[in-house]
């Protein structure tokens, strides 16, 4: 539950109960971002508090990071006259936010920086937004600092990656205290992590309206994805290796290390606010390009804003259409689970094959002995050149899958085993199509192998046969193809 509270002058204080949406658009749902911070949701209860109330002055805000009603926010302010402040419990963790009306029209940016962790520095970013003292009282509770790996309100802290909230936070109030003029400094979302995550944040940022941020930071091997995609953001450069995907790093360590890594000088001059998986993606039927878009400042109210409601863009063919199939394959996606069983791919090739069809495979040599030819593609130059040289693509939920359909809008076969085509695919139409099993494992987000059965590939992915048979539609519906047999 997420909830709030209006206060107008003269009037009844105005209660008002909010849920994450898994899928509606109904006035008590808001949109769930697996990447927004606490801070975006409180910025969009504000939002959503001045809509339903013209007149409020003062709007109390229930944290994020708990499950709270109206109710439990009402009961703890009491009979107090209200005012700017925060209520937290013993040991400091932030319950409620007594915030001015004005901060979410002047200064409301800087929220997207709160902690949400700690109620007296949260106080002090608060002063800087609203010119005012926010006092902190205590309420009777305890223990609310003592954050779950998984909470029941859907926050995600398996690796303490919260703390980089504070951390965020601590850095935004030097900036504030440094810098007199720090309204007009950048806001920058720290978002580098691997590729097809920087093409999604890039490509909602060219249609997210707000856009509350200036640039993104990113990988230097992922800089030319970004780039890619001309987005409204500036690509900002982190010199650092990609975080490993095995999680040997936690999503915090390797946070404050990039921060060292940018420097005083870059901090003292952008606030830096931390993105990255901080709820589960696969709960909502939305693509993670709505999830982008939510954290860049979108309020995604109505299905309209979705990316499955808006027409894709126009389908770039191969000119040359004579000649034999030529189909660019992508079947790594990053560990066993994300990647096209081996057994598969030979059947699904030598089907393939028959039909007269030319099967270039990216970085796989091991598959030159099934008739395929392996290529390079480690840059965005070299993808570029071989999507564009190839009929059709078809790929694994990964990177070269999102590029192709999304940036280079070439017809597209996406396969799908352990993760579900909705949160990552392409609108449908004639250039694209997604397969995947009807297995109900399916979304399981595992990575070190199938919980259910204990093996290291996925069964889940569709059948050589219904591939080969969706490829062959394809060709001949957009390229006049005709199999040789």
């Amino acid at each position: 539950m997420l909830a709030g509270l209006s206060f107008a002058a003269g009037s009844k204080v105005e209660r008002h109960d909010f849920r994450f949406s898994h899928g509606g658009f109904r006035d008590d749902d808001i949109f769930e971002s697996s990447t927004a911070t606490p801070g975006r949701y409180i910025l969009e209860i504000g939002r959503r508090l001045i809509a339903a109330s013209a007149q409020a002055e003062l709007l109390a805000i229930g944290n994020p990071l708990l499950p709270l009603s109206a109710a439990q926010l009402a009961a703890w302010l009491g009979e107090r006259r209200a005012e700017p402040g925060i209520i937290a419990d013993s040991a400091g963790f932030p319950v409620v936010y007594v915030i001015p009306r004005r901060v979410f029209a002047e200064d409301s940016r800087l929220l997207l920086c709160l902690s949400t962790r700690d109620a007296g520095l949260d106080a002090q970013l608060l002063y800087f937004a609203a010119g005012v003292e926010f006092p902190v009282a205590n309420a009777p509770l305890s223990g609310l600092d003592a954050f779950p790996a998984f909470s029941s309100n859907g926050w995600l802290n398996p690796d303490q990656r919260l703390r980089g909230l504070k951390r965020q936070a601590e850095r935004a109030l030097t900036l504030c205290r440094s810098d007199r003029d720090w309204r007009r400094r950048p806001f920058v979302l720290f978002h580098p992590y691997h590729a097809g995550d920087a093409l999604f944040v890039a490509l909602a940022s060219k249609e997210a309206a707000p856009l509350l941020y200036d640039g993104q930071i990113v990988c230097s091997a992922f800089k030319d994805v970004v780039e890619s995609a001309a987005p409204r953001l500036q690509p900002i450069e982190l010199s650092m290796p990609p975080m490993a995907r095995d999680g040997s790093v936690s999503k915090y360590d390797y946070f404050v290390k990039a921060l060292n890594h940018l420097g005083d000088d870059f901090l003292i001059s952008h606030f830096v606010v931390f993105g990255r998986l901080l709820r589960m993606y696969h709960f909502t039927p939305f693509h993670l390009i709505d999830h982008a878009r939510f954290t860049l400042g979108d309020p995604m109210d109505r299905p309209e804003r979705t990316i499955g409601f808006r027409p894709a863009a126009p389908l770039r063919l191969l000119e040359e259409s004579a000649g034999k199939l030529r189909l660019l394959f992508h079947l790594n996606g990053g560990w066993d689970l994300k990647t096209y069983p081996q057994d598969r791919t030979r059947a699904l090739f030598q089907t393939l094959r028959t039909m007269g069809c030319e099967i270039t495979v990216i970085d796989r040599p091991d598959l030159e002995e099934a008739g395929a030819r392996s290529v390079k593609a480690g840059d965005i130059a070299s993808l570029t050149a071989q999507v564009d040289s190839h009929h059709l693509f078809v790929g694994v939920d990964s990177f070269p899958l999102h590029f192709a359909t999304h940036v280079r809008r070439r017809p597209t076969v996406a396969l799908f085993g352990s993760t579900r085509p909705c949160n990552s695919d392409a609108a449908r139409d004639d250039g694209y199509q997604a397969l995947v099993g009807t297995l109900p494992c399916n979304s399981c987000l595992a990575k070190n192998g199938c919980p259910i059965l204990r093996r290291g590939d996925c069964i889940n992915y569709p059948e050589p046969r219904e591939v080969a048979s969706t490829i062959v539609e394809m060709a001949s519906r957009l390229y006049g193809f005709t199999p040789e047999i």
